[in-house]
């Protein structure tokens, strides 16, 4: 029962957004079906999109992950070094993506480097604070026990502060897979010209249009890039995980 009850939870949804889109104009809320209908007409487009927003995404991603991280590791070894920076990375962690979206169109000039480099600061934050947060985890016996064997520092990383640290990484990397997707789509909302087309240049396009139907389905396509995303990190996780951690689920 419980599997089934996400289905099912969804078919209640469609049921009921099927109900209230029925009495409304499509340009106001379009049904399911003409969603659907819209997502088999215009799915060669939104396949295309759907590419370049994922590589924006994913690009943003893996450099938010590669500096992150390493910011992670500097910050967990010094916490001097993360109090000299927590202000200016928590001011940075404020500042809404929307407004600095168009200062790096200014910047940066029209393209993916734009929804490349939204996508980099939204995911940046959460790879950080869950990287500090795992590394601090580490079992103090442990750590003794390498120490005592005269583990350098680097072995004591790769060896056991990184495999500890691991479920809280990725735990960060899925929470920064969603957000990724929604930083590109902020940046293509600003910084695409159509070419390539992407989701957020559907968005903003079929919605200007009021081509409602057509903007339903690049936001489904969105969601279905995030969820892909999420899922494809977590079956990584757990073969890293059960590669490091045996005993674990």
């Amino acid at each position: 029962m419980s599997r089934a009850l996400p289905a099912l939870i969804g078919l209640v949804a469609l049921v009921l957004w099927a109900a209230l889109a029925a009495p409304l104009p499509e340009v106001l809320l379009p049904s399911p079906i003409e969603v659907g209908r819209a997502l088999l007409k215009h799915g060669p487009r939104l396949g295309e999109a759907s590419l370049t927003t994922a590589f924006a995404a994913l690009t943003g991603l893996g450099i938010a992950a590669v500096f992150g991280g390493a910011a992670g590791v500097l910050f967990a070894r010094s916490p001097a070094l993360e109090r000299a920076f927590a202000p200016y990375t928590l001011l940075l962690q404020t500042v809404p993506v929307v407004a600095i979206a168009p200062l790096l169109v200014v910047w940066l000039g029209y393209g993916l480097k734009v929804s490349v480099c939204t996508a980099a600061l939204v995911s940046f934050f959460p790879i950080l604070t869950a990287t500090v947060a795992g590394l601090r985890a580490t079992p103090p016996d442990q750590l003794d026990l390498l120490r005592l064997y005269g583990a350098t520092e680097a072995q004591t990383l790769w060896l056991l502060r990184l495999p500890s640290a691991a479920p809280f990484v990725f735990a960060g990397l899925r929470s920064s897979a969603g957000l990724g997707v929604i930083g590109a789509i902020v940046g293509e909302f600003v910084g695409s010209n159509g070419e390539p087309v992407s989701l957020g240049y559907l968005v903003l396009r079929s919605a200007r249009s009021a081509d409602t139907p057509l903007t339903f389905a690049a936001i489904v396509a969105s969601t279905a890039l995030a969820l892909t995303f999420y899922a494809t990190l977590r079956r990584v996780e757990t073969r890293l995980i059960g590669a490091w951690h045996p005993g674990a689920p």
